[in-house]
């Protein structure tokens, strides 16, 4: 086993245009897309190097939501087709895709698309894109109406009051999430609500997924009963549970977090799972409950 995995940051042309992409260790690749709340950085730098040491991690900055130097895509098709493009131009054929929030939607379009670009497939407190209803798009279209959602999604999801509904501990959130909920209207927000406008109407995802999902999440939408009901209506997955973190439980529980997926990496390859982590509820069926590492 390496012992000094390194996550270095590079600079490549996707489509035609800079992106930024943290990559390192060797093996089999494992693409971590990050959610609407920052970049690559933010959300995985906690847990990236313990993944290096089995994996070829990749993380790239999405543009306007990691990167907001950049413009964003506008819709979760046209981020999936962005990863597409990326894998490409690191000569990446296949790969594990796990995407966190808003990365999950990405992730999801991506082995929707491509089954044969997903080596498996993990959620993190992120759920499918719907479909956004005709007047709901209508609405999103004009000036007042996005201008509603927009303050709509900000006190949902870019709020002080956010903070304390996705951590077990508000004091863990990185100074760079506090930073941007401190703002009056920042770029990422603005990024995601033309997202959340476009809606998905993709095809159906063949790829069974695992929900890794931090248990203390009481974000609208992502919370255990969601997490829960999208286990009962897709054959095939599976729940596993994170207690002591919120919405990026990779961040508030990394060796929990590293721990369950490969175990779940491993049987997808036919290895010897690693033990489970502990127990710290009564799973239902399908699903596990692991507990902080002591």
């Amino acid at each position: 086993m390496a012992t000094h995995a390194r996550i270095a940051q590079q600079n490549i042309s996707v489509e035609g245009r800079p992106a930024r992409v943290f990559v390192g260790g060797s093996g089999s690749p494992l693409l971590l897309v990050h959610g609407g709340w920052g970049g690559a950085s933010m959300h995985f730098s906690q847990a990236w190097n313990g993944l290096a040491e089995h994996h070829r991690v990749i993380a790239p900055d999405l543009p306007g939501i990691g990167d907001t130097d950049t413009r964003g895509l506008g819709s979760v098709a046209a981020y999936a087709r962005w990863l597409r493009a990326l894998l490409d131009a690191l000569e990446v054929r296949s790969a594990w895709l796990l995407g966190n929030s808003f990365g999950a939607s990405v992730v999801i379009r991506l082995a929707a698309d491509v089954p044969t670009r997903c080596r498996g497939l993990v959620l993190v407190n992120g759920l499918p894109m719907p479909r956004t209803p005709p007047l709901l798009r209508w609405l999103g279209t004009r000036p007042f109406g996005h201008r509603m959602l927009t303050l709509a999604e900000r006190r949902v999801a870019y709020s002080s009051a956010a903070l304390g509904k996705g951590f077990v501990d508000p004091r863990r959130a990185p100074h760079e999430l506090r930073r941007v909920v401190s703002q009056s209207a920042p770029a990422q927000l603005e990024a995601l609500v033309d997202v959340l406008v476009a809606g998905d109407d993709g095809p159906a995802c063949p790829v069974a997924p695992l929900l890794l999902w931090g248990a203390d999440d009481r974000l609208p939408g992502t919370d255990v009963a969601s997490a829960r009901k999208l286990c009962a209506g897709w054959p095939g997955s599976r729940l596993e549970l994170i207690s002591g973190a919120g919405h990026l439980p990779q961040l508030e529980q990394p060796a929990a977090f590293i721990a369950a997926l490969e175990a779940f990496i491993a049987r997808h390859v036919g290895l010897s799972p690693a033990a489970p982590t502990g127990s710290a509820a009564s799973p239902r069926p399908g699903e596990q409950t692991s507990a902080p590492a002591p």
